[in-house]
């Protein structure tokens, strides 16, 4: 039994029990909520966790995404796909945990609102950080194609010969589809918590997120399908290809 807890004995240097705990210093992490009798309403724990959780998420995303940027600059399209798809399923829980705020009644949340200041999710730090990487990361990738010489619109007629490229234009579209699923979720819970026709904590109005809705981080990604269709819908579209 000495030789087994000796086994186990932490060594890394920290207040945890334990190695695991202390590696991921889960005492500071599990601290970062309030305290039980502190709490506004019970249901503020809930609102801590489902926030601090996601910022965690999307701060790694945002990681990966730089990553990315840095193959893609490279020419390393496998890699640069690679991250993209990893951080992609690191914002998809975000957009679940937005369901479980939505458990929260709206006389509750209005007792815990109260004390958020002029706090709002439009100053999320881990969104913000991914809307910044969004843009940079959309050049690089035009900057990839200017060099081979190639246009989207052939990027998806010889996709297989442009594979790389390919691979690196979707998984782009589905990270902004992914952003824009996030602030359709963001816009409902908030219509669903108080209100579409309200001022938020931000003094802004919900109809704001709504305005946001239409914008993209690679429209050219969106539109490149509106010129295949209408390409494919020519009378001797059959002839061409």
């Amino acid at each position: 039994m000495a030789k087994r807890d000796e086994d186990t004995k932490p060594i890394l240097p920290g207040k945890g029990a334990s190695d695991y705990e202390r590696y991921l210093r889960t005492d500071e992490l599990l601290a970062l909520q309030k305290l039980p009798e502190n709490l506004s309403h019970k249901d503020e724990m809930t609102f801590l966790v489902v926030h601090q959780s996601s910022e965690l998420l999307m701060k790694g995303a945002a990681f990966e995404l730089e990553r990315a940027h840095e193959f893609l600059a490279n020419s390393d399209f496998g890699n640069a796909a690679r991250l993209i798809r990893r951080s992609i399923s690191m914002i998809e829980p975000p957009i679940e945990l937005l369901h479980i705020l939505e458990t929260i009644t709206p006389c509750d949340y209005h007792v815990i609102r109260a004390g958020l200041g002029h706090g709002s999710g439009l100053d999320s730090p881990g969104f913000l950080a991914l809307l910044h990487i969004g843009p940079r990361l959309g050049k690089v990738f035009r900057d990839q194609l200017d060099a081979v010489g190639i246009t989207l619109v052939e990027i998806y007629r010889r996709h297989e010969q442009f594979f790389g490229l390919h691979d690196v234009a979707e998984r782009l579209l589905d990270f902004d589809e992914r952003m824009q699923i996030f602030r359709f979720h963001h816009l409902k819970l908030a219509e669903r918590i108080i209100g579409g026709r309200v001022v938020g904590t931000m003094g802004t109005p919900v109809e704001v997120l709504q305005q946001r809705m239409e914008s993209w981080l690679y429209k050219d990604l969106w539109d490149v399908r509106n010129q295949i269709t209408a390409a494919a819908n020519e009378p001797d579209a059959s002839r061409k290809n």
